[in-house]
């Protein structure tokens, strides 16, 4: 399904989220909007005290949620309201350490239950089968991020083990607003294509149109995190400020 609407979407562009901020009702609010705005797709990070791949927008809007009474079981009273509310694909970003705290299983199985599509896991093991696994026998996408540093036998390795879409890091490091993009970052999804028939989204380091327009002509969609998150925090109406900001996104 993921992997279809992102084909077949003109502008696929796939909007990050945390989830609580600034509380799971409004979490459900800015989903809607998302959805109604054109999302191709629509990515909801569980907060976390050790976000390892975030930069420092996104480890604070995880501070501020978890600050504001974010529990794992608030979140999935909610999950499946939000995912029925909608026909834009929900996928999850989680770190492992929250998936495997119930049983990864009974996690990742729960998460289908809910409607989700997808569930994005930026510290996998090095091979993680178990968890690919799960995720084919329920129907859960698995979908793999691949570093501008992944040699290209591991980057095969992990396309085996990959659905829904491959998600391109753009930049060395950590989340957040870039001013530019890499000058090799077309190449890396040219390479990635080459080896897989999935959709390839670039994410991290995209904060403005410009970014999006130019990323648009060679990848099949772009994930924007840190830019909406900011205008989140930084708004007494952070739906509204979601609204105006995605809608510069995706015109």
């Amino acid at each position: 399904m993921i992997s279809e609407t992102i084909k077949n979407t003109p502008r696929a562009i796939i909007p990050y989220i945390t989830a609580g901020l600034p509380s799971l009702d409004k979490t459900g609010e800015i989903i809607k909007i998302l959805s109604r705005s054109g999302a191709a797709a629509i990515e909801i990070g569980l907060p976390f005290s050790d976000p390892m791949a975030d930069g420092p927008v996104i480890q604070k809007a995880s501070k501020m949620a978890i600050d504001a009474g974010f529990s794992l079981d608030g979140f999935f009273c909610h999950l499946n309201g939000w995912c029925t509310s909608t026909h834009t694909p929900i996928i999850v970003m989680s770190y492992i350490n929250p998936v495997m705290r119930r049983g990864i299983y009974e996690t990742m199985d729960r998460l289908k239950a809910c409607g989700v599509s997808g569930l994005i896991v930026p510290d996998l093991p090095t091979d993680p089968m178990d968890i690919f696994d799960i995720s084919s026998t329920i129907g859960l996408d698995l979908i793999r991020l691949v570093a501008p540093t992944t040699k290209t036998d591991r980057i095969r390795q992990i396309l085996d083990q990959c659905m829904g879409f491959v998600y391109a890091v753009s930049v060395k490091g950590v989340t957040g607003a870039r001013e530019d993009i890499p000058d090799g970052l077309k190449q890396q999804v040219k390479s990635i294509k080459s080896m897989t028939d999935l959709p390839v989204c670039v994410g991290f380091g995209v904060s403005k149109k410009e970014h999006v327009d130019d990323i648009l002509t060679f990848a099949d969609g772009v994930i924007v995190g840190s830019y909406l998150i900011e205008n989140i925090i930084g708004s007494p109406n952070p739906t509204g400020a979601v609204r105006k900001a995605f809608s510069r996104l995706i015109e």
